[in-house]
């Protein structure tokens, strides 16, 4: 028996827009969230040989496929402007969610364009204020393994 291999290289990292883009963590964040989803279509259909007598089947498809991301922790100064900018656009922005391991282990990125959808900004009292931001997909997603 052998324990498993735990990690924690998972980052999402955005777009700076150039002609020549390069992708960074927004500071301060420190929780990074991944989903992606297969939306699903279905129909009951009968048995072709006993119709009346076999249980109906369920057979399901993929319709479309969506990916979210989230990024919570402390808003730090220097991605205010970043969060705010894109808050402010409403435009797509390249991001990529990130297993930042080697290929072997199955590292590498998704790489979508997305819309932030909603930017909560949270103090209480004299702490430190929070920032959590949902981002939605604007397109497909593309996996491209590590180097």
């Amino acid at each position: 028996m052998a324990d498993a291999t735990l990690t924690n290289k998972v980052l999402i990292l955005l777009g700076n827009g150039e002609s020549s883009e390069t992708f960074a963590a927004p500071c301060g964040g420190n929780v990074s969230t991944i989903t992606t989803t297969n939306n699903t279509g279905e129909a009951v259909t009968l048995d072709c040989t006993d119709p009346l007598n076999v249980v109906p089947a369920i057979q399901r498809w993929t319709e479309s496929q969506d990916t979210s991301l989230s990024i919570s922790g402390r808003l730090s100064l220097e991605a205010l402007a970043t969060w705010r900018e894109w808050a402010d656009s409403g435009e797509p922005k390249n991001c990529r969610a990130m297993f930042d391991v080697a290929a072997a282990s199955g590292g590498g990125y998704w790489q979508l364009p997305a819309i932030l959808q909603t930017m909560t900004v949270t103090r209480t009292n004299a702490a430190t204020a929070e920032i959590e931001a949902t981002i939605v997909a604007a397109g497909r997603r593309e996996w491209t393994d590590a180097s």
